[in-house]
């Protein structure tokens, strides 16, 4: 088998035993594929690693190099029920082989693509207890796994989790390794190099990817692309913790408690047992009712990964257009708008006369609309609109007069009007040409609203 990379070779007998039967996923490093022992009948996964010798045969796969140590860390960490177990290993020529556990539910990702994740009050926390069970234990045998998200945690057919993955693991307490891992399950430090500290620490790094999977178990979406002051919905987040109720208006108040144990940007204030406190007061995950689910609830085919797969979507936030006079297109969010059904107010025949003029003509002489302020530069609007644009916005202080403008009649919001304002609404008046992307599940809410 020249490369792994390039193709998939079925029932090729491996190491005199173990006989390939179909592709499961595929990575920078490998390809991970179902296999049998055929002397023992069991049926196991096989990651395939390209060797440094091989990468010239196959030059589409990144080579194995000094630093992972992915079969030493094995061999270190020992067994551990939440932990996906090394079987067996051999080498050929051009690659490594590792024959691993098997898991035939998938993994949390497709779980989640698929509706299949854990939204049970108690399926959720059984699920965030093994995996801090998990990490707990790697961490004190000095294993930190720097990439933890859905991809790389598995599922038993009995319903508990397995970690995996261990590539881009290491055995240092502290590291100056910037940039490793996946984007949007990183902890800022591990980003850039602060002003006040050289490096971090792969230890608090973990705690912060377990809440970022939290969030992606409760509402199949990621909080931040990146948690850098680039993505506006994480300034937001560094300067008001409140802010993540704007992108999760259903997350419960004890959800957030659990989140300011992981979330936090201080990395001295993570902490796992503070988390696993936090876990087990939990009444309710999000404010909707308890949802039933049927999470490794029955037989099925083994799970595959799908190819290309894309990272759960981000808050899907089309920075708004500011038209050339300044203003917010509050009419065009407004019919994106799903109102809901609010209590119905009694109907008042338009049949009446008034002898009181509402509009008096001295006004409209000004030239001026009956509701502009006496006092542009103190006033403000605050309206909540649950637009597709996913958030609440603050109007900019427009001190221009209005003249000659034609205004609309004013449409009903079917929410109240907050006592304070959001800072998550800042992200409205940033750059004009920063461009927010959708992926591939923000289909799931158009479905919806159609």
């Amino acid at each position: 088998m020249d490369s792994m990379r390039k193709q998939f070779d079925q029932d090729l007998l491996l190491d005199g035993r173990y006989q390939t039967l179909s592709p499961l996923n595929h990575g920078s490093f490998g390809m991970v594929f179902l296999a049998k022992n055929v002397k023992t009948g069991a049926t196991v996964a096989i990651k395939c690693i390209t060797k440094e010798s091989g990468s010239d045969t196959c030059p589409t796969a990144m080579a194995v190099d000094d630093r992972s140590e992915e079969l030493e860390i094995h061999s270190h960490l020992g067994s551990h029920p939440n932990i996906v177990s090394l079987l067996d290993t051999f080498e050929t020529e051009h690659h490594t082989y590792l024959v691993i556990e098997f898991c035939p539910n998938g993994d949390l990702y497709e779980a989640i693509r698929l509706n299949r994740g854990p939204l049970e009050t108690e399926h959720v926390r059984d699920f965030m207890m093994q995996l801090i069970s998990a990490v707990e234990f790697m961490h004190a045998k000095g294993v930190y796994h720097r990439d933890i998200k859905p991809e790389n945690i598995f599922l038993t057919q009995s319903g508990s989790m397995k970690l995996g993955d261990f590539g881009l693991a290491t055995r240092d307490k502290w590291s100056t390794e910037y940039a490793v891992g996946s984007d949007r399950y990183m902890a800022p430090e591990q980003f850039q190099e602060t002003s006040y500290t050289q490096g971090y620490s792969p230890a608090t790094a973990d705690v912060w990817a377990i809440g970022i999977c939290l969030l992606n178990v409760l509402f199949s979406r990621n909080p931040f692309a990146t948690p850098t002051q680039s993505d506006p919905i994480f300034d937001d987040f560094v300067m008001d913790r409140q802010s993540l109720f704007d992108v999760f208006p259903t997350m419960s108040q004890d959800t957030f408690n659990v989140l300011m144990h992981c979330l936090a940007i201080d990395p001295a204030k993570r902490s796992l047992a503070a988390v696993r406190t936090a876990l087990r007061s939990v009444v309710s995950f999000t404010t909707d009712d308890d949802a039933m689910d049927d999470f490794c609830m029955e037989d099925r085919d083994p799970v595959r990964a799908t190819l290309n797969r894309e990272p759960l979507r981000t808050p899907s936030i089309t920075s708004p257009t500011i038209d050339n006079g300044g203003c917010f297109p509050w009419a065009k969010a407004l019919r994106e708008t799903s109102q809901k059904h609010g209590r119905q107010l009694s109907v008042i025949p338009d049949n009446e006369s008034y002898t009181e003029d509402l509009f008096p003509e001295e006004k409209e002489t000004t030239g001026k609309s009956w509701f502009t302020s006496t006092d542009p530069d103190s006033t403000s609007l605050n309206s909540t609109v649950e637009s597709s644009l996913g958030m609440s916005y603050k109007s900019a202080n427009n001190s221009a007069e209005l003249i000659g403008h034609a205004f609309s009649r004013p449409v009903p919001i079917s929410s109240s009007v907050p006592i304070k304002s959001s800072r998550a609404l800042a992200s409205v008046y940033g750059n004009m040409d920063e461009n927010f992307s959708k992926s591939w599940s923000d289909l799931w809410e158009e479905d919806e609203e159609e």
